[in-house]
């Protein structure tokens, strides 16, 4: 028993919270929610469930931490990312809509984020975060069309009409179809 505390105890100061919580992201991006389960993830990590359970109290905690995480890489770090440019508002816009297009790991976001979509609709804790995720989006690209002079009325219905853009252009527009992004940019931008 002291041998399996021992062990348990080495595993957990060799892995932290992040990368239990990154694991999971990884599990959710490739399973869906119901693939994030400790089993797995501690095989995946190459260790016990006991080191688990020396970082999280339970599974919810993990799913809470997760949340947590894709609010700070999906939306908050890009947030700061873009404002730390001190650029335009219209350059800080065309950097957010083009994401998709020049991101490396775009297709891992996107898939985490459908997973949680999903995850959403049978959970109140992934929808709850969706939907606080979605609003600080919104408001962000809102209060950039704000910026660039639009009004307030405008300005929320091109915040939708671009967000929905950012969500499914990469699988409508070839990566090497520039032009048509540009394309839809003036469109949203109110340019022709």
């Amino acid at each position: 028993m002291a041998r399996t505390t021992q062990k348990a105890r080495s595993e957990a100061t060799t892995l932290d919270q992040g990368a239990w919580t990154d694991a999971a992201l990884h599990a959710l991006a490739e399973n869906g929610i119901d693939g994030v389960r400790i089993e797995i993830l501690a095989r995946v990590l190459g260790v016990t469930k006991g080191s688990f359970y020396w970082h999280f109290s339970d599974r919810g905690e993990l799913l809470d931490a997760v949340l947590q995480e894709w609010r700070r890489r999906a939306t908050l770090s890009i947030i700061d990312r873009l404002e730390s440019t001190h650029e335009s508002p219209e350059q800080r816009l065309r950097r957010l809509l083009r994401l998709q297009f020049e991101s490396r790991r775009w297709e891992f976001g996107s898939d985490v984020e459908l997973s949680i979509r999903l995850w959403g609709r049978r959970d109140p804790r992934a929808l709850s975060a969706l939907r606080e995720v979605d609003a600080l989006r919104l408001r962000y690209i809102r209060g950039l069309m704000e910026e660039l002079g639009v009004d307030k009325a405008e300005a929320a219905a091109r915040a939708i009409l671009a967000y929905s853009y950012m969500r499914v252009s990469r699988s409508l527009i070839a990566s090497d179809n520039m032009a048509l992004a540009e394309q839809c940019e003036r469109v949203l931008f109110g340019r022709r």
